[in-house]
Parts: C-alpha cells; structure tokens; sequence
C-alpha cells in the first residue's frame, strides 16, 4: 500500500506541475499576442500621422498625438473594441474629403492666377502668327493688306510754315516722329509730325565759283527738287538743280558727304530698304547708285531717251525710274544686270510708286493713273482725267494751266492698297486699290490750293504729309500766287 501511496502522489504532483506550466506558458502567449496587437495599433496609428503631415502639411502637437493613442490603445481581451474601429474609419473618410476639397480648392486658384498672368502679358497668338506671315510675305515682295476700307476720311491736323519758296520734296523717318522738307529756297527743314513744330533747319549756303570738285560744299546754293533718309534713320540725302548730292546726319543736321557724279539736275533720291544702297536719277538720263557705308560711288544705268523725273525702291535690289517724255518706266535688275522696258501712259510719266515688289502705281501729265505688274509690259488698269472733278473756285486757278489736270506726285502706303494722288489744282485724292490691282475706287478729295509736289504716307499708316508750292518743283511755267508754300500734316484714322 505505501508503495501505491508513494506512487499515486507522485503523479498528482507532476500533474500540477504540467498544468502550472501550460498556464504561465498561455499567460505568456495572451500576453505577446496582446503586445503585438497594441504594436501593430501603434504602428497604423504613426503611420496614419505621417500621412496626415505629408499631405496636411501641419505637424500635429503632442497632446493630439497622446488623445489619438488611448482612444486607439482600449483593448478588451487582445481585440480591439469594435466602436473604436469603427470611430476611427469615419474620422478616416472625413480626412479624404476635407483633402480632396483642399485639393480641388487649390487647383481653382492655380488656374485663376495662369489665367490672370496671360491676361496681363496680352499675348494673342493669332497676331503673332498674323505677324510672322506678314513678315514672310514683305521679304518676298508679295504682301498687300486690305486696310483702305477701314479709314475715314483725314483730318488736317498740322500747317507747317517756314520756306519762303515752294516746298519740292518730303520724306518721313521711319520711326514716324520726323518729317524733312526740301524747298526752292535751298533749305532744309526738320519737323515734328506730332506738334507740327520746326525743330532745324539748314540754311542756304553761298554759292561759290571755285569749280574745283575737292572743295567742300557744305549745303545747297540751288533748288532742292528731291530728299530721302535711310530705313534706319543714319543718312538724310538730298539733291539738288546743281548736280549735287548731300548727304547729312538726320539727328544733329549736320552735314556729312558731298557726293559728285550727275551731269545734271538730281530729280530723284531713294534708298532700297534696309540697307545704305542709294539710288538716284537725273535729267541727264542716268541711274547712279551709291554706296554709303563708304560714301562711295558704284556704278551708273542707262537706258532711258529723256530727263528721268522720279525713282522708287523697295527691299530687292532693284529699283524703277519714270523716263517723262520718253513715255517709258523701267525696272533696273542691278544683280542681273538688266532692266525691264514699261509703256502705256499717252503723256510725260512725271511720277511712279512701288506698292510692293511685284506691284506700281505711275502718274502721268495727262491726267491718267495707271496700275502695274512687273511680269507684264502694259499696265493692269488706267484710270483717265483722275483729278479732273474739283470744287475749287475756278477764278482761283490760272486759266494757262493745262486742262489735263497733271499728276504732279503719288504716295502708296507700302503693302497695302491705299494710295494717293496729287495735282496742280491743289487737289489731293486718296484711293483703293483692289487685290487683283484692275481697279481703283475713290475714296475721299482733300481740298487745296497750289501744286502738290510730293507725298508721302507715314509707315504706320498713321500720318499723310504733303508738299504744297506755288510752282511746280521742277519749273516757273506757272504760278498759282493765291496758293502757300506749306507742309500739310494730315492724321488718318481708322474705323473703331
């Protein structure tokens, strides 16, 4: 029996020993699962602030910090309760929304201050690209606008009185602020287009009887009959009835080259644009061009049969020159070496304009307009007796002028199809053109008195300006005394 007894107790003791074990190993257990639970409850919940500060921005404080943790830590057996859980997935929704709103919110005032910044710069692409093909077309000499349509009729805003003699030649700068008179008072003049003011003038100088050519002549002692100035405003050139040409400073009017050459009067003076190539024709029938960058002479055309009276040049290196009584235009080719002959007019072509490279308008004494194309000899249009309707009083004009009513100048405004026309009778006329140039239209008469010896129009389009005489710039076959020798300063306005 004591050995059962023994035997017996033994066993119940290893039996509680085991269980002893069994529960301290499962406290252990409940335990590490407790501990992972809360670790993986506190490793969501930093993780969930992390993200809040990334995309709230705001770094939350500790006493938020410590809330958030004993609402997340309460545990019942290892779980966590079921109304934390579900606390926290509604403060999880309203946190997306409140991003998403400040998300969209954000977006809307980043596209509000782009669209405020391009307001501000003004940039219109359709006028950018409207200008670079302007720009393309100008240098192939092939740009004509339709802008004639859209003015009205001009108003005189300026009376410019300073020569004492009939005023024969005008030139705008291209900045269009300036304006240069030339005169048979063998004077120069500088205006101002905005103010209409004399701002210089270069007076006569003595004539001298040294016939010398190495002596310096430093201004005019005869007639002024034509003026140009350089695209870039460095060079001012004038001509005159004694062969010379003059060159000048067209900021401080000082002078800076006489040039020699021209066996005869210098009828006419232009620049091709955008360069310091000078062009200019005489009546002793010859085309000289010039080199001003070196102040040099180049090399001399001829071809027409009588006086040359007028010249124009755009940007080819070409240039086209009205022969007067010799009834022919011609456009000299410089680098084909070549010239194209051009007949039409019944009178002396007294004036001629290039509306582009491919495009002129000629005026002649007996009253006609007539429109060209350089690929063909006869012109595209002419218009007869082009100034004979005037409402000038007839008292007023000497009944020896001819009836023809003479074209004594024309003006184009380069690229586009307004044009203008001047006469002895004081009449100033301004016209359309029509894109397939077979037409001009009448748009408005200006009324003056005298001879319109030159116009021109500014090269924004902004100003006219006119050159009124009491004689004609080239001679004294008539005199209209009741006429001024002025600068007319006229604004032309467009349509709003």
């Amino acid at each position: 029996m004591p050995f059962f007894i023994r035997k017996h107790n033994s066993e119940t003791k290893d039996k509680k020993r085991k269980k002893l074990l069994k529960l301290q190993n499962g406290k252990k257990k409940q335990k590490t699962s407790n501990e992972l639970i809360n670790d993986h409850t506190n490793k969501k919940i930093k993780k969930k602030q992390k993200e809040l500060i990334d995309e709230n921005e705001e770094i939350l404080s500790d006493t938020d910090i410590e809330e958030d943790d004993e609402q997340n830590q309460q545990t019942m057996n290892g779980n966590v309760r079921l109304d934390n859980l579900l606390l926290n997935e509604e403060h999880d929704d309203d946190d997306e929304n409140n991003l998403h709103e400040q998300r969209l919110k954000r977006a809307k005032e980043y596209i509000e201050q782009i669209a405020k910044q391009e307001q501000e710069r003004e940039i219109d692409r359709d006028i950018v690209s409207e200008r670079l093909r302007d720009d393309v077309l100008e240098q192939a000499g092939k740009l004509h606008r339709q802008v004639a349509s859209s003015y009205i009729e001009p108003v005189l805003l300026h009376t410019c009185r300073g020569h004492q003699q009939s005023v024969t030649c005008v030139c705008i700068s291209n900045d269009n602020k300036y304006a240069f008179t030339g005169s048979k008072d063998c004077s120069i003049i500088k205006w101002c287009l905005l103010t209409g003011k004399k701002l210089h003038l270069i007076r006569r100088v003595a004539k001298t009887d040294n016939t010398n050519e190495r002596t310096p002549i430093v201004g005019h002692f005869d007639h002024i009959l034509a003026i140009t100035i350089s695209t870039n405003g460095q060079f001012l050139v004038s001509g005159d009835k004694a062969n010379l040409i003059q060159v000048w400073n067209p900021q401080t009017c000082q002078h800076l080259k006489t040039l020699r050459g021209h066996q005869g009067p210098i009828t006419g003076l232009t620049f091709r644009r955008n360069s310091h190539e000078l062009f200019s024709v005489s009546q002793d029938r010859s085309v000289k061009i010039w080199n001003l960058d070196e102040m040099s002479y180049v090399e001399t055309l001829f071809g027409h049969q009588e006086p040359i009276q007028a010249i124009d040049a755009l940007m080819r290196e070409r240039c086209i020159t009205a022969g007067g009584r010799d009834g022919s235009m011609r456009l000299w080719k410089i680098v084909e070496e070549s010239h194209l002959v051009f007949t039409g007019h019944k009178g002396s072509i007294d004036c001629v304009a290039l509306i582009n490279d491919e495009h002129i308008v000629s005026g002649a004494d007996d009253g006609s307009i007539a429109l060209w194309s350089v690929s063909k000899r006869r012109p595209l249009f002419n218009l007869p007796h082009a100034h004979k309707i005037t409402s000038i009083d007839p008292s007023l004009i000497p009944s020896s002028l001819p009836e023809e009513f003479w074209i004594t100048s024309l003006a184009s405004l380069r690229y586009t199809d307004l044009l203008a026309s001047g006469s002895f009778n004081g009449n100033i006329h301004l016209w359309k053109s029509t894109p397939e140039f077979n037409h001009l239209t009448h748009l408005f008469t200006l009324i003056q008195l005298g001879f319109v010896n030159d116009l021109k129009f500014s090269s924004d389009g902004n100003y006219l300006v006119v050159a009124i005489g009491q004689e004609h710039r080239l001679g004294r076959w008539w005199t209209v005394k009741s006429a001024k020798n002025v600068l007319l300063i006229y604004k032309l306005d467009k349509t709003k």
